[in-house]
């Protein structure tokens, strides 16, 4: 009896462990977890000559094997305030720089793929931490999750779905008809999702087999094995005003973003998938100088990124002046 478990155990297990995919852990991280320098009480990133307030990145989930350790990043790099301007109108640049992470040995020359950015952010939000000195409130900066959290995961299906089916019968350029397929609706179960309905909108289609490796020079590298790779996809402006909610939903806002990876012309992917990653900067909440809770921060948006203007109180965000 006692074998006749043993096998049946085995039996089970064999299938998981001969599958092509490899579901990595693809929990979102930031800042801490990549180990940012801090400037004053603020996290900072600068890749090359571009400098972050923080930044997400996360493993994108279930792919084939041979993309094992494949990553998503994002930076957002946010305009200095000028004290000239209109600060409620919708002027204030913010630029959010998509990367692709790769082990070092890993050659994506010629790998037939593409990413999609959707860059309207879901309707749910991230669950966050809760703020010092608030009861109700809770810090976006610092929420983290999946897409599962904010994305119905028939509208993940179904996108995913159509973008392998449209992808792997493709007679020419794969993202190319890949967007055509978005533009196509509608998309069961994604109303609300990217656009009117369910319609997919504002989304940013880029290829991922002809990046180029960013110079690891900076004090830097978010990537959470330091050896990786990291290769720019896209940069997206956006524009809000220079109010704090503004601020907190343009600079931390969700990005769902889709990959896929093609199984022809050579690659060495041998199984067509396709994925869904959702990013966001990840920050850490900023510390008081007190056991109240009462701080006054001095800082400005210098050289293109965010750091803090005096204010006091218990929430260290409720009157920032930015």
């Amino acid at each position: 009896m006692m074998l006749h478990h043993k096998t049946y155990a085995i039996t089970l297990l064999l299938p998981l462990l001969l599958s092509p995919v490899f579901a990595e852990d693809a929990n979102l991280v930031g800042c801490k977890e990549v180990s940012c320098p801090k400037y004053g009480s603020n996290d900072r990133c600068m890749v090359e000559d571009k400098t972050f307030l923080g930044v997400g990145l996360s493993h994108i989930p279930d792919v084939p094997s041979a993309l094992k350790g494949f990553s998503l990043v994002k930076g957002v790099n946010v305009s200095a305030v000028d004290d000239g301007a209109d600060n409620d109108k919708p002027t204030r640049p913010f630029k959010s720089v998509y990367y692709l992470a790769v082990p070092e040995k890993v050659e994506t020359k010629g790998l037939a793929s593409c990413a999609v950015i959707f860059n309207i952010p879901p309707s749910k939000k991230f669950k966050g931490p809760r703020l010092e000195g608030n009861a109700v409130a809770t810090d976006t900066r610092a929420a983290t999750g999946v897409c599962s959290d904010v994305v119905e995961q028939r509208c993940i299906d179904t996108i995913t779905q159509r973008a392998k089916n449209a992808t792997e019968i493709a007679n020419g350029n794969a993202c190319e008809a890949l967007e055509r397929e978005l533009q196509m609706g509608p998309f069961d179960g994604c109303d609300g999702f990217s656009g009117q309905g369910s319609l997919l909108a504002n989304f940013t289609v880029k290829p991922l087999g002809d990046l180029n490796a960013v110079k690891n020079s900076t004090d830097c590298w978010p990537v959470q094995q330091k050896s990786d790779k990291l290769m720019e996809i896209t940069e997206v402006t956006s524009y809000a005003n220079y109010t704090v909610d503004a601020l907190i939903n343009e600079a931390y806002k969700i990005t769902p973003i889709l990959t896929v990876f093609v199984s022809k012309n050579g690659s060495f992917v041998d199984s067509t998938s396709a994925q869904m990653t959702c990013l966001k900067v990840v920050t850490q909440e900023i510390p008081t100088e007190d056991n109240h809770g009462a701080k006054n921060l001095s800082a400005a948006v210098r050289g293109g990124w965010l750091t803090v203007e005096e204010r006091t109180g218990n929430n260290p965000w409720e009157k920032l002046n930015v």
